[in-house]
């Protein structure tokens, strides 16, 4: 059942992904994607294996559940929210950014309430800083992304 509610939210992702507007280009996104990944994985990675605060489940469904989230819905919502940041609204798109990260905090209490995840000493706080931290990282991908592609060849 959790593998089936975590493939649910993941499409309703892609859903969002593929109905906003985007002001990256495909390479652009596919590139941000993978930077995402990495990143997702790295931060996972340290907290699970290095400080052990999280801790996946050691049931099949449960641990394929937390790799649909960990590489297909995180990293597509930080895209989401890159993109966002780069509209022109003002105040509008700094509110989606925050409802982004606000909504994390609800996924990590179903996952915890699912038994894919467990955590020790781990509040509201820290998921909100940590996500906080993943749009800073998406975003400053993105400038890097942009800044990086933007160079003229000139051919003699």
């Amino acid at each position: 059942m959790s593998l089936a509610i975590c493939i649910l939210l993941t499409w309703v992702v892609i859903i969002i992904l593929s109905l906003i507007p985007k002001k990256l280009s495909e390479l652009e996104m596919i590139f941000l994607y993978f930077c995402n990944i990495i990143f997702e994985i790295s931060v996972f990675t340290i907290l699970h294996l290095n400080l052990q605060i999280i801790q996946v489940s050691n049931e099949t469904e449960k641990s394929f559940a937390d790799l649909v989230l960990r590489i297909i819905m995180i990293p597509t919502v930080m895209m989401i929210s890159s993109n966002v940041l780069l509209y022109a609204w003002g105040y509008l798109k700094w509110i989606l950014a925050a409802m982004m990260i606000l909504s994390f905090i609800g996924v990590q209490k179903l996952i915890e309430a699912l038994g894919i995840l467990s955590t020790t000493n781990w509040n509201v706080g820290y998921t909100v800083i940590m996500f906080s931290i993943y749009v800073a990282f998406s975003r400053l991908a993105v400038w890097w992304i942009q800044r990086a592609g933007r160079k003229d060849v000139k051919w003699q």
